[in-house]
C-alpha cells in the first residue's frame, strides 16, 4: 500500500490535519488569560508533533524520511521537544529484509548473486531514505558493502514532494516568521543527485583520490564493475558513528580533539579542493580507534567554481574579525544580494551560520537581515555548516568547537591567499 499514490496522500494530508489542529487549539487557548498553555503542553505538542513525522517516515519511507531528516537537523528552527523524536531517522530507520530485494539486485548486476558475493548478510547496516545497506563478502574474500536504491524511489519521490509543499504552506500559514517553503526547492535537488548512483560513485572516487595522501581520513573504494545506476559495491570501513558519543569515549578518544578534526577535514575539502562531502549528519561518518574519520555517502558532494571558496572565506572571516563592510563586500562578490540591509545585520547572518544566534535566535535574525538572494552555490555551503553546529553541540554541548576551528583554518586559509595576491 505504502506506494500508492492515494494512500501515501491520504496518510499525509491525515498527520498534517492532526498536527494543525493540536497548534490552532494551543493557539486558541493562548488568547484565552485563564487557560494559557503552560511551556510544558507546548512541549508535549512538538513531541506528538516530532512523532507523528516520525512515524509517517518510517511507514511510508520515500521523501517523507528525507524531509523528517532535514526537520530533525534543524535544532536551530524547531524546539528540542520536536527534533528529539527526528534525530532516529539519520540512522535508525528501519530496513527490509534482503530476501525482498534479492531479484532487484541480480537484475541490476545482471548476474546472479552467488556468482559475485560468498555472503551477504540478511539485516541491513544502515538505511534511509533512498536506500539501504548491507555488509556483503566477495567471492575472493574482501569485506564490502552494498548500497540498494529503492526500486521505487524515482516513482513516489514526486508525490512526496508535491505533499511537502503543500505542508510547508500550511505552516507558514499558521506562523508567518516560519518559512520553510524552500526546504521543498532544497529537497527536489538534492534529490535528483543523490538518486543517481553512478555520479556517487565519481564523486567518490574524487574525494578518495583528493586525500589519498592525508591519514586524517578514509573514503571507501567503489568496485565500478559492480555498481551501477542503483546499486553502489563498495568498501567496507570500520568504526563506530559519530553520534555513538559513548561508543567514542569508551575508545579512549577525545571527543573536542575529534571535532576539531571533523572541522580541518571540511576546511580542507571546501576551501582548498574545492569539492566536499554535502552531507555531514551524524549517520555518514564513523570513527576509527586511532581517530581516522571515515566519510560514507558522497551523493551530496557539490563542485564550488574557481574563487567562489575563496570569496565564502573572505566573507566570513571578515565578518568574524569586526569588519561588517569587507565581509559584506566579499558577500557580494560571489553573487549575494543583500539589499538595503546594514553591514551589522549581514554580520548577524554570519555569526548565526558560525553558531552564534544571539540574544533573538535564528528566526529573529532572519527576520531583522532577509537576503534578496543567496547564491545557489552556498546553499550546501550553508547547509553543511549548520549539520556541523548541531554535531559540535552533540559532540562537545555548548562550547561550539568545530565552528571555532572552522574560523581558525579560515583565517589561515585568507592570509595564504592574501600572501598569493600581494
Amino acid at each position: 500500500m505504502r506506494n500508492n499514490r492515494f494512500y501515501r496522500l491520504f496518510r499525509t494530508t491525515l498527520t498534517l490535519v492532526l498536527g494543525v489542529t493540536r497548534y490552532l487549539w494551543l493557539m486558541f487557548r493562548d488568547r484565552l488569560p485563564f487557560w494559557k498553555p503552560s511551556q510544558a503542553t507546548w512541549d508535549k505538542a512538538h513531541r506528538r508533533t516530532g512523532e507523528s513525522i516520525y512515524n509517517l517516515a518510517t511507514s511510508l519511507r520515500g521523501g517523507m524520511v528525507k524531509f523528517g531528516q532535514i526537520a530533525g537537523s534543524r535544532a536551530d528552527y524547531f524546539p528540542a521537544s520536536f527534533v528529539e523524536p527526528l534525530s532516529g531517522l539519520h540512522d535508525q530507520v528501519p530496513g527490509r529484509p534482503f530476501s525482498e530485494l534479492r531479484s532487484y539486485v541480480s537484475e541490476e548486476l545482471g548476474q546472479p548473486i552467488d556468482d559475485v558475493f560468498s555472503h551477504i548478510d540478511e539485516a541491513p547496516i544502515a538505511a534511509a531514505s533512498l536506500a539501504q545497506v548491507h555488509r556483503a563478502r566477495l567471492k575472493n574474500g574482501e569485506d564490502v558493502v552494498i548500497k540498494i536504491q529503492y526500486p521505487e524511489a524515482r516513482k513516489i519521490f514526486p508525490i512526496d514532494l508535491a505533499s511537502m509543499r503543500r505542508s510547508l504552506r500550511v505552516v507558514h500559514w499558521l506562523n508567518k516568521r516560519i518559512d520553510l517553503r524552500s526546504i521543498a526547492d532544497e529537497l527536489s535537488e538534492f534529490v535528483a543527485m543523490e538518486l543517481d548512483f553512478t555520479r556517487e560513485a565519481r564523486s567518490t572516487k574524487r574525494a578518495r583520490d583528493s586525500f589519498a595522501k592525508d591519514d586524517r581520513v578514509r573514503i571507501p573504494i567503489v568496485h565500478h564493475d559492480l555498481s551501477t545506476r542503483r546499486i553502489l559495491v563498495l568498501d567496507f570501513l570500520p568504526g563506530r558513528r559519530i553520534g555513538d558519543t559513548k561508543a567514542l569515549e569508551e575508545m579512549g578518544l577525545c571527543l573536542k580533539a575529534t571535532a576539531e578534526r571533523v572541522a580541518d577535514i571540511y576546511c580542507t575539502m571546501i576551501f582548498e579542493h574545492g569539492f566536499f562531502h554535502g552531507d555531514p549528519h551524524p549517520g555518514n561518518m564513523l570513527i576509527e580507534a586511532d581517530g581516522t574519520v571515515g566519510l560514507i555517502d558522497f551523493g551530496l558532494a557539490k563542485e564550488l567554481p574557481e574563487g567562489f571558496s575563496t570569496g565564502v572565506a573572505a566573507m566570513i572571516v571578515k565578518s568574524m574579525s569586526g569588519d561588517a563592510e569587507g565581509s559584506l563586500e566579499a558577500a557580494r562578490s560571489i553573487g549575494f544580494e543583500v539589499g538595503g540591509q546594514s553591514p551589522q545585520d549581514f554580520k548577524a547572518l554570519i555569526l548565526m551560520l558560525m553558531g552564534d544566534y544571539g540574544s533573538t535566535g535564528v528566526l529573529g535574525v532572519l527576520k531583522a537581515s532577509p537576503l534578496d538572494r543567496v547564491p545557489s552555490h552556498f546553499a550546501i555551503i550553508g547547509r553543511v555548516f549548520l549539520l556541523l553546529n548541531g554535531l559540535s553541540h552533540r559532540l562537545v554541548p555548548g562550547e561550539r568547537i568545530i565552528a571555532n576551528s572552522l574560523i581558525r583554518s579560515l583565517a589561515a586559509v585568507t592570509a595564504k591567499n592574501h600572501t598569493k595576491t600581494a
